[in-house]
């Protein structure tokens, strides 16, 4: 009897330890409840995100309830079956908003698609206010997307695509088919910053902070309609401004062809030139030639042109000669005498 006594008082001991101690991760933060009621909160800083103002902050608050505080990891104690300890992540966790149609300021209908990081701040708040993460979730939802949304349709399309006024690599005239065409005042990390900022403010209400990365715009286009629309009028901008650059380059191809030609004609026109004057001086010399061998023996001269003559005119095999009986041909053909230069006659 007495050993099954000390094993049931061993059972019970050891249920009473271990319904007494609870151990709050590296990546946890928790608070301890009574009946409901909060009386410890275990803060579990990340370095970098939470300063010592914010700390400072949540201590002086906890302590002015009437609430323990205590910091760090570790295996920690509580009061069995009345205590019970609810755990809360302390590590950055994401949300992504669902892609949401914003008109902006001059009627330029778009998707905006939208994803922050958060964490825990104020586990307790978080506890009273908020519940879990799912619910967290559902106010992020609320808040950030009413926050992009205020801070969109208050601006032009412009200041939304572009964060500086750097030339741009597109043509003005081509976005203009799109958008406003105007100098960029704010720039989208204005207004992610005003995003940001909002929505920090709104959250603190719920024990919930926004990373320093702050909200972030991850998508953005033109909803389907207008999309279709304005890919239609970039493309015919961009046949325009294609068609316009082979014009001019038609223009420069006929204006390099016209020089070229106008630079052939003046090549050849010389080169005609020259032919003529060589030309002329060859007839000159042959005129000359001939004048001299004329000079020399003017019956042979004639003999001679008579049958060039006779040749350029009778060139065909079956060509027919009629000579009179007084053409000077028919007499050599008929062998008449001829007289040379000195004097004698040949047959």
């Amino acid at each position: 009897m007495a050993r099954i006594i000390t094993i049931v008082l061993l059972v019970v001991l050891a249920i009473l330890l271990s319904s007494s101690m609870y151990t709050v991760d590296e990546t946890q933060q928790a608070v301890v409840t009574q009946f409901g009621k909060p009386v410890r909160v275990i803060i579990n800083p990340i370095e970098g995100r939470r300063t010592q103002e914010t700390l400072t902050r949540l201590k002086d608050k906890y302590t002015e309830e009437g609430i323990a505080v205590a910091e760090g990891a570790g295996l920690r104690l509580k009061v069995p079956f009345i205590q019970s300890v609810r755990k809360f992540e302390r590590r950055l966790l994401r949300w992504n908003g669902d892609p949401e149609q914003i008109p902006t300021k001059d009627k330029k209908y778009i998707w905006v698609d939208t994803t922050a990081r958060w964490y825990i701040e104020d586990p307790l708040q978080f506890l009273e206010v908020v519940g879990t993460e799912e619910q967290a979730h559902a106010r992020l939802d609320d808040i950030i997307n009413s926050s992009t949304r205020n801070s969109i349709t208050k601006r032009d399309l412009i200041e939304i695509v572009r964060t500086d006024n750097r030339e741009m690599r597109v043509a003005e005239e081509e976005l203009r088919e799109t958008t406003k065409v105007a100098r960029v005042t704010e720039g989208r990390p204005k207004i992610v910053a005003e995003i940001t900022e909002t929505s920090r403010k709104a959250c603190e209400v719920y024990g919930i902070g926004i990373h320093s990365s702050g909200v972030l715009i991850k998508g953005l286009t033109y909803i389907q309609d207008v999309k279709i629309k304005v890919e239609d009028r970039m493309i015919e901008e961009r046949m325009k401004i294609a068609k316009k650059h082979t014009s001019e380059g038609e223009g420069e191809y006929l204006k390099i062809m016209g020089d070229k030609e106008r630079e052939v004609k003046t090549i050849l026109s010389e080169a005609y030139k020259t032919v003529k004057e060589i030309e002329g001086a060859a007839d000159a010399n042959a005129t000359q030639i001939y004048a001299e061998g004329f000079g020399v023996d003017p019956d042979f001269y004639r003999f001679w042109k008579t049958l060039e003559l006779y040749e350029q005119h009778l060139g065909g095999e079956k060509t027919r000669l009629i000579l009179g009986t007084d053409n000077p041909l028919l007499e050599i053909i008929k062998g008449e005498i001829l007289k040379t230069k000195d004097g004698t006659v040949e047959q």
